[in-house]
């Protein structure tokens, strides 16, 4: 496991303020190295999800602990100069939390997310730990340039079914407006207790734990300044399908 102690961070913490580097925009179209490494995007939050450079599987960060789910779906530790082309982070402190106690899918389980909420153009935190039924994930691999499209990488992905688990699954909520910048609606990661297994979450049944979210109104996002951004096309024809289509959702 890979476990870092922050800078000075108590004094520079503020709560529910989601921080991001690039967008997805940028990620659908192949910008897939960053300028961000891992213990600089620690300093700006101790919870969330992204992706490596060169698309090298998914992320996960929960507790100042990142791990790193490629293509085999296994977790693995990660060193701290590894760098990102697009992730999201916060310090999460739950403004609600409720007890799952009966099955629930995961449109069910997203239209409560909602009603916690309260708020569809606000950002959303969200972390459930408990006991999953099913969870269904995928991992991508890593990348060689020419780095191809993000679509022709998704459509050759790996994916996994964990049945009866228990873990923790954590990500965020993203308004339709914001689209392209991020992801919008739900963007899950998944980590087993054992914390070897796990990746992006494209669909799932929790069984039984608890559910924390918390409403997130404050957003940074540090952009690239290389060439390979300066020249994406962050706009194309067809950008909410193809999101759509790459986030499995």
């Amino acid at each position: 496991m890979t476990q870092r102690s922050g800078k000075d961070a108590s004094s520079a913490i503020r709560p529910n303020r989601l921080f991001q580097t690039s967008t997805m925009a940028a990620l659908l179209d192949a910008v897939y190295d960053g300028e961000m490494t891992m213990d600089e995007l620690l300093e700006h939050g101790d919870f969330g999800l992204g992706t490596f450079n060169a698309l090298d599987g998914e992320m996960i960060v929960t507790g100042r602990e990142v791990r790193q789910f490629r293509s085999e779906g296994i977790a693995s530790d990660v060193p701290s100069d590894l760098k990102t082309p697009f992730a999201c982070v916060t310090h999460f402190e739950p403004e609600q939390t409720i007890t799952i106690d009966q099955p629930l899918g995961k449109a069910e389980f997203e239209a409560l997310v909602n009603k916690m909420l309260d708020n569809p153009n606000l950002f959303g935190a969200v972390r459930f730990t408990g006991e999953f039924e099913k969870v269904d994930t995928r991992t991508v691999f890593c990348q060689c340039r020419p780095y191809p499209g993000m679509l022709e990488v998704v459509a050759k992905q790996p994916t996994f079914t964990m049945n009866n688990i228990s873990g923790m699954m954590l990500g965020f909520r993203t308004p339709p407006y914001m689209q392209g910048i991020n992801v919008a609606g739900y963007h899950l990661h998944v980590l087993s207790d054992d914390r070897k297994h796990g990746g992006h979450v494209t669909d799932y049944r929790v069984l039984r734990g608890k559910l924390e979210v918390a409403r997130i109104s404050d957003l940074e996002i540090a952009l690239p300044r290389h060439k390979e951004f300066a020249e994406a096309d962050l706009l194309p024809a067809g950008l909410s399908e193809a999101i759509h289509t790459a986030e499995g959702g």
